[in-house]
């Protein structure tokens, strides 16, 4: 039998996981991020689990996760048209064989492998939903934080000493550290450089012919793409649990766009030879998501700081599951090319003395219609909700303010909010943009990236949320601040 805690933990990690599976049953749904947080979120609940069967079981559901994950960016590149959307339908199927090899022979529940079989032929977008309902359907093991009780029945006069069973094998991924530091859910990587790869695993025990344990990197990207190191753990001397580090050098060849997803690198293990004993159950945070933007070869905005700052914007609007795909692209290039515009406005004091919204609008207009992505896409003055709005690209409604009074901070702007998301739901979206020249009088500038972020407004259509932006004008000059 079995007793000790039920893993409260592992229980919040699957309500999320079918939370995010049933969400993507809706076919304008694109919520790939979130579903691969909680599968992060699964991995690390089967860290902790002593029943391998749920151990194996949970760590296999977060390996179909990212599967899904990757049905559903197809799904949305076939919507909005993209180049080569067919890219993530076979990347879903070449990782579903990689899953498969693994997972064939493991202990888990049966219904995974049931369940996953349609993947080899999903073909049409209907299917990827009723994907995502079969995998939020099946049942898993209830998972235990204990070891196994085995109790006799023999009467207490006939008892025998009875042989121990061996503990359970695992081979559990701990943590991986990148340049010194715990590798992040999404971990940016300087390419063609050399980074340090530190591994940390435990293993229950030593398996008694094999001779060594070898992790090695898995992934659908190209071979030419990467180069990662393989690690190799010697037979250690004593008896289990045995924890192990190991530092390698990892590279990655080529950067990618901001518009990309990253590139993700699974570790398998496996003892050496192979004859040794089986199954394994292998758990734990074993994926890594690499982003691979050269910012010092290939600049966004060409101020690194407020490159920095884009990138962060950009991973938290993806995990807003109401915004979809379609939107976030164009949002991006947005604000990119207003973001280079709050710096070069600092830096060269573009809006000096006080200047009025119809002037500010038309510097606007003018400066996005220089970028060559934006150009002749760009609407001025389109009606949405009843009322007419400032600009539009590609139907991201951008809105401008101008305040003239008061010294701005970023919270200072909630009270543009409500104009904003009206026209943004008018529209059928769930993101906008909000830009304020502040042009009042002030003694002091301040950073440009800290000027910009994230701000959330509820109407009746749902959350909206509205990446405000303010542009520092009317700046001191630095002679006046010393009289």
């Amino acid at each position: 039998m079995r007793h000790g805690v039920i893993l409260s933990e592992a229980f919040s990690a699957r309500i999320r996981a079918i939370e995010e599976l049933r969400a993507a049953t809706e076919a304008r749904v694109n919520n790939a991020q979130p579903m691969r947080n909680a599968a992060n979120d699964l991995d690390a609940a089967s860290i902790s689990c002593d029943y391998s069967v749920a151990a194996s079981s949970y760590g296999a559901l977060a390996g179909l996760l990212r599967i899904a994950a990757m049905l559903v960016e197809w799904r949305s590149a076939i919507f909005e048209a993209a180049q080569d959307a067919d890219r993530f339908l076979r990347s879903a199927k070449a990782q579903y064989r990689l899953w498969l090899d693994e997972y064939s022979t493991a202990e888990i529940q049966q219904g995974l492998l049931e369940s996953s079989a349609v993947i080899e032929s999903v073909a049409e977008l209907e299917q990827v939903g009723n994907v995502c309902h079969a995998f939020a359907s099946i049942p898993l093991p209830i998972p235990f934080f204990a070891a196994e009780i085995r109790s006799s029945r023999l009467p207490r006069g006939d008892q025998q000493e009875e042989k121990k069973p061996p503990v359970e094998l695992k081979v559990a991924f701990l943590q991986f550290k990148i340049n010194g530091e715990p590798a992040k859910q999404v971990h940016f990587l300087t390419p063609q450089m050399a980074h340090d790869l530190e591994i940390e695993v435990r293993v229950s025990r030593w398996p008694d012919n094999a001779t060594t344990l070898n992790l090695h990197p898995v992934t659908v990207e190209k071979r030419e793409t990467y180069e990662f190191p393989n690690f190799q753990f010697v037979r250690p001397s004593g008896d289990g649990p045995f924890v192990m580090k190991q530092r390698g050098r990892a590279i990655l060849k080529f950067p990618h766009s901001i518009h990309a997803s990253p590139f993700e690198f699974k570790y398998a293990a496996e003892f050496s030879p192979r004859a040794s004993e089986q199954p394994v159950a292998v758990v734990g945070h074993r994926t890594l998501r690499i982003e691979g933007i050269d910012l010092q070869r290939s600049p966004i905005t060409g101020y690194q700081a407020m490159d920095r700052k884009l990138i962060e914007l950009r991973d938290i609007l993806r995990e807003n599951r109401l915004i979809a795909e379609t939107d976030l692209k164009p949002s991006l290039v947005l604000m990119a090319a207003l973001g280079s515009l709050a710096c070069r406005a600092l830096h060269g004091d573009l809006y000096p003395g006080i200047r009025d919204e119809p002037q500010f609008q038309l510097d606007i207009r003018e400066e996005l219609r220089k970028i060559p992505e934006i150009a002749s896409e760009l609407e001025e003055h389109p009606h949405a909700s009843g009322g007419i709005t400032d600009l539009s690209f590609h139907g991201i409604r951008i809105e401008l303010k101008v305040e003239q009074q008061k010294l701005l901070a970023l919270n200072d702007c909630s009270r543009f909010l409500g104009q904003t998301a009206s026209y943004v739901i008018a529209t059928g979206k769930r993101i906008g943009i909000l830009c304020v020249l502040d042009c009042s009088p002030k003694n002091v500038a301040f950073p440009a990236e800290e000027n910009w972020g994230i701000l959330k407004h509820k109407t009746r259509g749902g959350e909206v949320s509205v990446v405000t932006l303010i542009i520092q004008g009317n700046l001191p000059t630095p002679s006046s601040l010393s009289r």
